[in-house]
């Protein structure tokens, strides 16, 4: 598959050109099938460096004897001895689904005690996994960087679109009619596809992409039948449907499992903080005007992926259209599906996911993104035009406490809206940010 370049690149080159004695190990976080393999390997082909690789998926012989290692030299002598792999200044250990093995966890804290000039990067779907509970976490002696699916950037160079991932990434404003109007087209088919890459370039090639998510659904059960087990990989699928069906909406053990018991009701609080732990459901908890009632509300979550959301709540259902489903009633699903890739694009810039509600029957943030010391309320509009009504939800939450700025994401074009002030109160405005400009929300942002 056609390797397509990266906004995470930066940061994992510039932990390989570090020059620091006793360096970090780096762990690669993220889901499977999101790119973490292609991105290391291709960045540290970029660096000069050798590079000493080994997949403890496929090279099950060496997965076995480092578990058969219990001290950190015999862990030294396997990599010697099977890899040829000595710890130096221009050599790099990639370890590609590390958390395969039982007992690599346990000398993570010595590769950086005791290896002087190495650069070591550990990579998996479930890296968790690697420390295992009778293995204590090496803090300080790891750096994480967590790989999600394609931006929408990312996602319009796949698609041959150069030219428009350049403006979507740089600073123009606002957007010429024609331009906004190709941007959502071309946003439609990304909220279709999802950003995992295989899919994506399946799409690219007019090759049928839902096989695709199917294969990558498929395979995502075979892991949780490994992992969890025959009867909790069914709670597993049924947490992932729930998501996608629910998405928007207080997420509920009840629309997992109806009616579930004490020890079900447990099962399935482990098997969401399992998959939010493996970066597959994202988390947001909902804040109150007061302690007590935020911690009343039930929280939200969504799927990593839009693509494989809409792949479980679409089987069987006609596919929502940005510009051309018009019907309120067939086009309310969307503002589900715009909201999770908000979510996802907030993720991506490593923020924590928290909304807010003025009550718990009514008055709704979707997302408080914390930027510069300051929360700014972010809600999505599935709409193609904003009227003053849709600011109300916003402006009432600005006047309440203060702020000056908010955010309303929608496929309206960029626009920005100075509402009267109240008394005694600053002036307060809202940013009409076009769903397509997502990755520019933190510059937008700090420019306003």
């Amino acid at each position: 598959m056609q390797y397509v370049s990266r906004t995470i690149e930066p940061v994992i080159s510039a932990f390989i050109a570090r020059r620091e004695l006793h360096k970090n190990v780096l762990l690669v976080e993220g889901a499977r099938q999101v790119g973490k393999t292609s991105v290391v390997e291709h960045v540290v082909a970029q660096s000069g460096k050798q590079v000493t690789a080994a997949n403890l998926e496929r090279d099950t012989r060496l997965r076995v004897l480092l578990d058969s290692c219990q001290e950190f030299r015999e862990f030294e002598q396997v990599l010697a001895d099977r890899l040829r792999f000595t710890p130096a200044a221009d050599r790099v250990l990639f370890i590609d689904e590390s958390q395969e093995s039982l007992q690599l966890g346990r000398f993570v804290r010595f590769m950086k005690e005791e290896w002087r000039d190495a650069t070591v990067i550990l990579s998996g779907s479930t890296l968790k996994r690697l420390f295992r509970d009778d293995v204590r976490y090496p803090v300080g002696r790891v750096d994480r960087v967590c790989v999600s699916p394609f931006s929408f950037s990312e996602f319009l160079v796949a698609s041959g679109e150069e030219e428009l991932a350049t403006f979507i990434r740089g600073e123009e404003l606002p957007i010429a009619p024609q331009r906004h109007w190709r941007l959502l087209e071309l946003f439609d088919q990304f909220l279709v596809s999802g950003g995992l890459p295989a899919a994506v370039m399946a799409q690219v090639a007019g090759l049928d992409h839902q096989e695709v998510v199917t294969q990558i659904a498929a395979d995502y059960e075979q892991d949780f039948l490994r992992i969890f087990g025959e009867q909790d990989s069914a709670i597993v699928s049924a947490c992932f449907r729930s998501v996608a069906n629910f998405v928007g909406s207080p997420s509920k053990n009840t629309s997992v499992i109806p009616s579930p018991g004490t020890t079900v009701n447990a099962r399935i609080n482990d098997v969401f903080a399992r998959l939010q732990a493996w970066h597959l459901v994202l988390r947001s908890d909902q804040r109150g005007p007061s302690p007590e009632a935020a911690h009343a509300y039930l929280p939200k979550r969504y799927l990593f992926d839009t693509g494989l959301l809409r792949w479980h709540r679409e089987l069987g259902v006609p596919s929502i259209n940005v510009l051309r489903t018009r019907a309120t009633a067939a086009r309310s699903p969307l503002g589900g599906i715009l909201e999770n890739q908000v979510a996802i694009e907030v993720n991506r810039l490593g923020l924590p996911l928290s909304g807010w509600k003025k009550t718990p029957s009514g008055g709704e943030i979707d997302f408080l993104v914390s930027l510069s010391g300051q929360l700014v309320p972010v809600e999505c509009k599935a709409s193609l035009t904003i009227d003053r009504r849709s600011l109300r939800g916003i402006a009432d939450y600005l006047t309440s406490y203060g702020q000056t700025t908010g955010v309303i994401v929608s496929f309206a074009p960029y626009a920005v809206v100075d509402l009267d002030a109240a008394a005694g109160r600053p002036p307060r405005r809202v940013i009409l940010l076009p769903a397509t400009l997502l990755e520019r929300l933190p510059r937008i942002l700090q420019q306003r």
